[in-house]
């Protein structure tokens, strides 16, 4: 983690954080809004980026109330140690399958589904993602583009190095811009934006920090 944070600090997160919450005051009305829910697929333990969210919302919007529900394999420990915020709950993604959960507002899959497995576990993305469409109005997704096996060589070592404490299993393969829209095909939904523009790294990491390696889309 301490090497992490020297190589990358946060600024990936502030970045992303940044992206939602701008697309978010896009997309709804939020002075005609009393409450505005959240659902954060694969939080993960350090969940910075829907801390940075809410926090961000909550300061330009001090009428809504703001609530995330975030889901991953935490252990029972884990889930009482970061439940110390009333407005971010964090659950095992167990219980998004068992409970009759009330549609979000939002869905975040953050850097999620390549660590899925979009080659070999394919059919699983697609059950998630639909899933989760279900209960979501508008679902982000964050992801990668590779082109060749150069940039797909790239993109592993980043997620070596952006994972290497978190026991995350590492991708052999990421989305192709065919493969992501086949994919969006499928879910049947419309692709409403493309956020492909930004630098989640800082400028020494040069070629690792290419735009073109990094998207946000907001299906709905």
């Amino acid at each position: 983690m301490k090497l992490r944070n020297v190589l990358f600090g946060k600024y990936r997160e502030k970045v992303l954080c940044s992206i939602i919450c701008n697309q978010i005051e896009k997309l709804i009305n939020l002075r005609s809004k009393k409450k505005i829910t959240i659902l954060d697929y694969g939080s993960g333990y350090n969940p910075v980026v829907i801390n940075c969210v809410i926090k961000l919302l909550k300061s330009k919007h001090k009428n809504i109330t703001l609530n995330a529900y975030c889901y991953d394999y935490y252990t029972n420990e884990q889930i009482k140690k970061m439940n110390v915020n009333r407005n971010i709950k964090f659950f095992h993604v167990r219980k998004l399958r068992q409970e009759k959960i009330k549609k979000f507002d939002f869905c975040l899959l953050l850097d999620v589904l390549h660590h899925i497995g979009i080659d070999k576990n394919n059919t699983e993305v697609y059950k998630i993602t639909n899933k989760l469409k279900k209960l979501s109005k508008f679902i982000f997704i964050k992801d990668h583009f590779q082109y060749g096996f150069f940039s797909n060589l790239v993109l592993i070592l980043m997620d070596i190095v952006g994972n290497y404490a978190d026991n995350v299993k590492i991708p052999n393969v990421y989305f192709s811009i065919k493969a992501y829209e086949d994919f969006i095909t499928k879910l049947k939904m419309t692709e409403i934006n493309r956020i492909s523009d930004k630098s989640y790294y800082k400028w020494f990491w040069f070629y690792f920090n290419s735009k073109k390696f990094q998207f946000v889309s907001i299906l709905k």
